[in-house]
């Protein structure tokens, strides 16, 4: 199966950026600070050190291999297939678990507007953005895009 790369550069750094908004800025820190105090600043500088290595070994790939199917991709070009299906689905087992921790993040700001259940609303939010994504990753991008423009305009107000 050959995929086509649908993506510009707005769309991945609004995939990616609203990824590390959502719960990495709005959600995790309180939790983190309330946990540890103010040694969570190095926490986060350290976090930010390794994020910065994956980052460029991402875009080095890239740019070696422009193929679409990202870690999944270069792991089976590099390792082979067995630890490439492997790589994908630790990333898809990663991946669920980062968005069930959105979603619940998203869902506490979300009863704060609207007197629902945290979890009716995590699930509903999970609905919604599952129907979104089967639409087609287009649309799903462009409502990415207006999330994380409304968030930093938020940030910034």
């Amino acid at each position: 199966m050959d995929l086509k790369r649908e993506l510009r550069l707005l769309d991945v750094f609004c995939i990616a950026s609203g990824a590390m908004i959502s719960s990495g800025i709005f959600v995790l820190p309180g939790l983190a600070f309330g946990m540890t105090g103010p040694s969570v600043f190095v926490s986060y500088f350290v976090a930010g050190l390794l994020a910065f290595t994956g980052m460029v070994s991402t875009i080095e790939l890239t740019t070696a291999m422009p193929k679409a199917g990202g870690n999944y991709f270069f792991t089976t070009r590099t390792l082979g297939p067995v630890v490439g299906t492997i790589a994908g689905l630790l990333s898809w087992f990663s991946l669920g678990l980062k968005s069930a921790f959105a979603l619940v993040g998203m869902s506490a700001f979300m009863v704060l507007l609207v007197p629902i259940d945290i979890n009716i609303a995590a699930v509903a939010l999970c609905l919604f953005f599952i129907i979104l994504n089967m639409v087609g990753v287009k649309e799903a991008s462009r409502f990415q895009i207006v999330l994380v423009l409304t968030m930093l305009a938020l940030m910034v107000v």
